[in-house]
C-alpha cells in the first residue's frame, strides 16, 4: 500500500514517537498480543474535527453508527483520552472490515498529561503487526488531515488498499475465524500454534484444529475423504449406498463411461472436494465432451458418475453425532413476474452476504457458460422474464461455494437417514465430516426412497449462514471444561523460599501434574525440561502448550514480562511474594514502589481470582506498595498460611475449569 508511514509521524493531532514495538502476549485485559505505541498530541481542541472524521468514515466501515465509548469521570488528560478512544474504535473498525479476526479494542497504558504523550496497546494478529501498524499509519493521517481542515479525498481513496492489506492477516479457510471469533466470545483462551493451526484451552485440555481438522483427526482419515475413489470403496464395502463411477484418463474414456453407464452422468475431479469443477446433470456426448478438459484443468484424475435424481444435503457429523444438516438450493433466481434473468441475478449478488474469496458465507452467481446452458435447456436467456414463483436454476451443482444457498433441515431429518451419515463418518474414522447425500425427500428413510453419499468432507466448511452457533458447539464438545487449567503467577518471591516450587510440590501431593517456571528453569513434575532459563512468557507458553501440563506456576522475576505480556490470555491467583526483581531496560529508572505498583496495573485485570500479597515478604508496611495490600486482599496472608490458601485457590479454580463454569454462556 503507498501510504507514507514517516507522514504519521510528522507533527499534527497525533503523531507516532519512536519505533513501535510487539507485545506478544496480553497485559491490562487485553487477551490479545498487541502493537505497543507511543503517541504525541498537539495542541487544540477537539470540537468539530472528530466530527469530519466520523462523517468520512461512517459510510464506508461497518457498525459506524456503534457508540465510541465514553470518557471515565476523572481523567489525567480527558482531551487526549477521547481523541485516543476514537482512534481505537475506528481501527477496529477497519480491522473488522478487512475480517481480521480480533475482538477488542485498544487499550491506553500510560498517560504523561505534561508531554501530551499516550502510551497504547493495539490489538494485533501476532504475525501480522507490521500490516497493523501500516493500517494505524493510514488512520492517523486520516485524524490529522481532518483535524487541520485538510481535504481527504485522496486519502480516503486508498481504504480499498488499506482493507486488502490488513485481510493479509486473515487464516485462509473460512472456518478458523468463526471459531476464533466463538472462542473469544466463550472465554474460551487460544492461540496460533503455527501454519496456522490453532490450540483453543491449556495444558491437558487443550485440542488443536485446523480449520475443521482436529488433533484427532488421522492422517489416514483425511487422506481417504480426500480421493472419491477410495472414499467410495470404503463405503461400498460398509453397506453405504454409492454412485457408479468410472477413472477416466482422457476423453474418449470419458465418453465412452458415460455411455456404458448411461445419461445423465456427472464428470468431476477424484480429489478435490467444495463443488470444485464438478459438472453434473449431463445429458449429451457434446457435454461430456465440454466438462471433460475443464475439469482436468483442475486435476489429473476425472471421474465419470451415474447421475442420481435427488436433492442436495449436507449431514455434519461430530464425534459420532449428527449435529446440523442442511440443504443445498442450487444456485438460481426466482422470477418477480417483471424482472428479467439479469435483473434478478444482479439483485441476487447484491446480497451483502454474497461475495468472493474463501470467507464470504455465500457466493455471487456470475453470468457465464453454464449459466447460458442450463438457461438455453429451460428455453430461456438473460433477457427472459420467468413467471412470478417460478425458479430458475443457474448451477448444476448445489454447493455453496458455486452460488448455491443453504437451508436448515436439522429437525427433518429422519433417524434412518442421521444413522447413515454417522456410520459414513464411522467407516472413514472421521471424527468431523460432512456427508453429502442425494436423496429424494431427507424427511424420509434412505431405505425407502433410495439415496447415495456422494462425498464425505474430512475438513468440511460449516458456514454461518444456517448456523452460527455450530462453532461454539463444537468447541465445547471438542474441548473439556473452559479448557483452562489452573495457573498461578507469583512475583518477586525470594531465592532462598522458592514458594513457586513449594506449592507446585503441593499440587503435585494433590495429584496435579505441574509445570514451574522461574529462575531455575522449567520443569514438569518435577523433572527440568528446558537446559537454559527462559523468560516468563516463553516458560508459560511451553507450559500451557505441553498436554501433560494440568497446573501451571509461573515465576517472574524480572521487567520482561511488562514487555512480552502473559502467555495466557486469563489466570486464577497472582501472588506478590516479594520485592526481587531484576529491572532492566526503561524500568531501571522506576522506583520500587512504582515498579510494584506498574505490576499490579498490569497483571491484575487478567487475573480472575484473587490477589495475595504475602505477609513479611517486605511488600505489606505502608509505602512498600501503596494501599494496594489493603484494596485487593483486605490484609496480607502470612507466610506460613500463603502457600495453603495459594493452593486451596487453585484446587477451587480447577473444579470450576472441569465444570466450564468459569466460560461465558
Amino acid at each position: 500500500m503507498s501510504v507514507n508511514l514517516t507522514e504519521a509521524e510528522r507533527p499534527g493531532r497525533f503523531r507516532i514517537s519512536g519505533t513501535p514495538r510487539v507485545m506478544p502476549g496480553g497485559l491490562y485485559g487485553l487477551r490479545c498480543s498487541s502493537l505497543i505505541v507511543s503517541l504525541l498530541m498537539g495542541e487544540g481542541g477537539v470540537n468539530g474535527w472528530l466530527a469530519r472524521v466520523d462523517q468520512a468514515l461512517s459510510g464506508l466501515l461497518p457498525d459506524a453508527s456503534a457508540n465510541p465509548g465514553t470518557i471515565p469521570p476523572v481523567c489525567v488528560f480527558p482531551e487526549g483520552e477521547l481523541c485516543v478512544r476514537r482512534l481505537f474504535f475506528w481501527m477496529g473498525r477497519l480491522q473488522k472490515a478487512a475480517m481480521v479476526p480480533l475482538f477488542e479494542e485498544g487499550k491506553i497504558i500510560s498517560v504523561d498529561a505534561a508531554r501530551r504523550s499516550l502510551l497504547v496497546a493495539i490489538p494485533t494478529p501476532l504475525h501480522a503487526s507490521q500490516l497493523t501498524g501500516r493500517g494505524l499509519a493510514w488512520l492517523i493521517i486520516l485524524f490529522n488531515k481532518a483535524f487541520s481542515g485538510e481535504d481527504a479525498g485522496a486519502h480516503l481513496q486508498k481504504l480499498p488498499e488499506v482493507l486488502k492489506l490488513l485481510s493479509g492477516s486473515v487464516p485462509r479457510c473460512s472456518n478458523t475465524p468463526r471459531f476464533l471469533k466463538a472462542a473469544f466470545a466463550m472465554g474460551l483462551p487460544c492461540r496460533e500454534v503455527a501454519g496456522e493451526v490453532y490450540q483453543f484451552g491449556y495444558g491437558s485440555r487443550a485440542r488443536w484444529l485446523d480449520s475443521t481438522f482436529s488433533d484427532k483427526t488421522s492422517q489416514i482419515a483425511a487422506r481417504m475423504a480426500r480421493n472419491k475413489l477410495l472414499t467410495a470403496e470404503v463405503l461400498r464395502g460398509a453397506g453405504i449406498p454409492v454412485p457408479e463411477h468410472i477413472l477416466v484418463p482422457d476423453i474418449g474414456m470419458a465418453l465412452k463411461a458415460a455411455d456404458d453407464l448411461g445419461f445423465p452422468v456427472v464428470v468431476k475431479p477424484a480429489d478435490l472436494d467444495g463443488g470444485a469443477a464438478v459438472f453434473a446433470g449431463l445429458t449429451t456426448p457434446d457435454e461430456v465432451r465440454r466438462a471433460f478438459p475443464a475439469a482436468r484443468q483442475k486435476s489429473k484424475n476425472i471421474l465419470v458418475e451415474k447421475h442420481f435424481e435427488g436433492r442436495d444435503y449436507r449431514l455434519t457429523v461430530f464425534q459420532g453425532d449428527l449435529v446440523w444438516a442442511i440443504e443445498r438450493i442450487p444456485g438460481g433466481v426466482t422470477g418477480d413476474g417483471s424482472s428479467t434473468v439479469a435483473t434478478l441475478i444482479e439483485r441476487l449478488n447484491g446480497d451483502p452476504r454474497r461475495g468472493e474469496g474463501p470467507h464470504a458465507p455465500l457466493k455471487r452467481i456470475i453470468q457465464d457458460e453454464e449459466v447460458s446452458l442450463l438457461l438455453s435447456r429451460a428455453g430461456m436467456d438473460l433477457k427472459s422474464v420467468p413467471g412470478k414463483g417460478e425458479f430458475v436454476r443457474l448451477r448444476r451443482v448445489a454447493n455453496v461455494a458455486c452460488g448455491g444457498m443453504p437451508c436448515a433441515v436439522f429437525e427433518q431429518v429422519h433417524p434412518d437417514n442421521a444413522r447413515l451419515a454417522v456410520r459414513a463418518a464411522s467407516a472413514l474414522r472421521l471424527d468431523l465430516a460432512g456427508v453429502d447425500l442425494l436423496i429424494p425427500d431427507i424427511s424420509r428413510s434412505w431405505r425407502e426412497t433410495g439415496a447415495v453419499v456422494c462425498e464425505v468432507n474430512g475438513q468440511p466448511n460449516l458456514g454461518e449462514t444456517t448456523a452460527p452457533h455450530l462453532y461454539a458447539e463444537l468447541l465445547r464438545k471438542l474441548v473439556q471444561g473452559s479448557g483452562r487449567i489452573p495457573v498461578a503467577v507469583v512475583v518477586g518471591a525470594s531465592p532462598e523460599w522458592n514458594i513457586g516450587e513449594t506449592i507446585a510440590g503441593r499440587l503435585g501431593e494433590a495429584g496435579f501434574r505441574t509445570g514451574r517456571g522461574d529462575r531455575e528453569g522449567v520443569t514438569i513434575g518435577g523433572h527440568r525440561i528446558t537446559a537454559g532459563i527462559p523468560d516468563s512468557y516463553t516458560s508459560g507458553i511451553i507450559l500451557t502448550g505441553d498436554n501433560n501440563v494440568d497446573a501451571v506456576v509461573l515465576g517472574v522475576s524480572d521487567t520482561g514480562i511488562l514487555r512480552t505480556g502473559l502467555p495466557f490470555e486469563r489466570y486464577d491467583i497472582l501472588v506478590f511474594a516479594g520485592s526481587h526483581i531484576a529491572v532492566t531496560g526503561a524500568e531501571q529508572q522506576i522506583p520500587l514502589e512504582r515498579l510494584l505498583h506498574d505490576f499490579y496495573r498490569a497483571l491484575s485485570p487478567c487475573c480472575d481470582g484473587r490477589v495475595i500479597v504475602v505477609a513479611e515478604s517486605g511488600l505489606d508496611t505502608p509505602g512498600k506498595f501503596g494501599a494496594l495490600p489493603l484494596e485487593v486482599t483486605n490484609e496480607p496472608v502470612a507466610k506460613s498460611l500463603a502457600v495453603e490458601t495459594i493452593v486451596a485457590a487453585l484446587i477451587h479454580a480447577d473444579r470450576r475449569h472441569r465444570s466450564g463454569e468459569s466460560l461465558r454462556e
